[in-house]
């Protein structure tokens, strides 16, 4: 417990600040969470002994994945400023990003077919863990950003981006701290006793009116927005509270699957980058959906 308290404390010091500056700090941090998860997903199988084409396509495919909506984003800035030369159609630009998706799981695809160590379960384990992590990625460095990219038109404050990935990160954690001393103190009825044999209906129920009734708490203590009313908030949290249980029973069943703890132990006393934030990937998914529906599709 000392040991997981010393690291808890030492990770908060470093990604505070990265949430604090926004910019390419939001860019490295990001980076760094996709590459690592790309990593430790890779590490899970380590004892199938993989190809190092493996390896390399789905580093590629991560990279392309996480950076492309910026490009296209970039592309078009320039376009406007008249400092950039190429003029891809937006519709263009959303093809060609299917498809490099498409070129990324039919390489993995061709991986299979000419290796007998990487087997087709192998490949869509490898195409869709990399997806949805790049897909977090994504969302995060979007919703953090908001702040910056509204402030000329009074949408959003400067600081109303990293409030909401607070919130995001702030209702995922909740669920998971009160679902634990709630599935402590009444826990009875076992959740999914394969998958995870400590979770209880009861911690899940718990932890979810918790988060609802805190993440309404949180939000009347750092609003942000114009777009959010209590009740939308009440809904929010209610939903990201849902997204932290599934999301943490998501990953616990493909860890029992390939019958390993956890994905790394880049963290003494918490195991590797995925196991801290299995949930938190899931609801930064959740939640840049929930914002598309509620500003009417606009992420930038």
């Amino acid at each position: 417990m000392k040991q997981r308290t010393i690291t808890a404390i030492i990770l908060i010091l470093i990604v505070l600040p990265l949430f604090y500056f926004g910019g390419w700090w939001t860019v490295f941090f990001a980076t760094a969470f996709v590459f690592c998860g790309i990593y430790e997903l890779l590490r899970a199988r380590k004892e199938m002994n993989w190809p190092i084409s493996v390896h390399v396509v789905a580093f590629l495919g991560g990279a392309v994945m996480l950076f492309w909506p910026f490009i296209i984003n970039t592309v078009n800035v320039m376009n406007q400023t008249g400092q950039f030369v190429f003029d891809f159609p937006e519709r263009f630009l959303v093809q060609l990003n299917v498809v490099f998706v498409c070129f990324f799981l039919l390489a993995l695809l061709f991986i299979e077919a000419v290796s007998k160590r990487f087997s087709v379960n192998d490949v869509f384990y490898v195409f869709t863990m990399t997806f949805l992590i790049c897909i977090a990625g994504q969302a995060f460095i979007f919703l953090r950003q908001l702040g910056n990219v509204h402030e000329s038109e009074n949408i959003l404050q400067i600081n109303d981006g990293l409030m909401i990935v607070l919130y995001v990160v702030f209702c995922t954690y909740c669920t998971d701290t009160c679902a634990l001393f709630c599935g402590k103190f009444f826990g009875r009825h076992k959740m999914a006793p394969i998958t995870s044999p400590k979770k209880t209906w009861e911690g899940a129920i718990g932890g979810i009116l918790c988060t609802t009734l805190l993440g309404i708490v949180f939000y009347q203590i750092f609003p942000f927005g114009k777009h959010y009313t209590p009740l939308l908030i009440m809904v929010l949290s209610f939903v990201l509270a849902i997204g932290a249980v599934v999301g943490d029973l998501i990953f616990s069943s493909i860890k029992r699957n390939y019958q390993i703890k956890d994905f790394g132990n880049i963290f003494p006393g918490h195991g590797g980058m995925l196991d801290r934030v299995d949930s938190l990937v899931f609801n930064l998914m959740i939640f840049i959906c929930l914002y598309a529906v509620i500003t009417g599709g606009m992420f930038i």
